[in-house]
């Protein structure tokens, strides 16, 4: 969901309209409706999930995509344009493309003992490095960040990319 493409005159709704009204007009009081729409929406999207049946070419592809969703919009503060709260995401797709991996190790360590170890050791590289903006009981905004900090983290990002590409044609076999 690109956040930060906002052209004059295109109606916002869901989650952006409701964080530029919070983060920057510092005003949700006529946000309600625009809320009750945005929790209807996400119990359809949960519905649609939940029925979803999952291969493990789809938990593949979806790792690399969570991680596409970081180089492309997270790093570059794009996603959360009002709040800067792009980390906070960063991490979510981290995790949830790890969780997807590990969902996958045992055919990869049957497969691409190798790859096993080399995505076991990218994947702490990145924790490590988005670990070096945590800040209280969460992140720091990505405003607070210097582009050789968010150079950093998209090298991370980069080097973890590579090796998760490599997953689908292995589980594809």
């Amino acid at each position: 969901m690109p956040g930060a493409a906002h052209v004059r005159g295109d109606r916002w709704t869901g989650f952006h309209k409701i964080e530029k009204d919070l983060w920057i007009h510092k005003d949700i009081s006529k946000s309600g409706p625009m809320a009750d729409k945005l929790i209807t929406d996400v119990k359809t999207i949960v519905e649609k999930a939940n029925a979803t049946d999952l291969t493990p070419l789809n938990l593949a592809n979806g790792a690399k995509e969570l991680l596409d969703e970081v180089a492309t919009g997270k790093i570059t503060g794009e996603e959360d344009i009002w709040s800067h709260t792009d980390l906070w995401d960063f991490d979510a797709n981290l995790q949830g493309s790890k969780a997807a991996v590990q969902s996958l190790r045992p055919v990869l360590e049957e497969r691409a003992p190798d790859l096993v170890k080399t995505l076991d050791e990218k994947f702490a590289a990145a924790e490590t490095a988005l670990a070096a903006h945590a800040k209280g009981d969460g992140w720091k905004l990505h405003d607070e960040l210097s582009k050789a900090e968010l150079k950093t983290l998209s090298d991370a990002i980069n080097a973890l990319g590579e090796p998760i590409s490599r997953i689908a044609p292995i589980v594809a076999k």
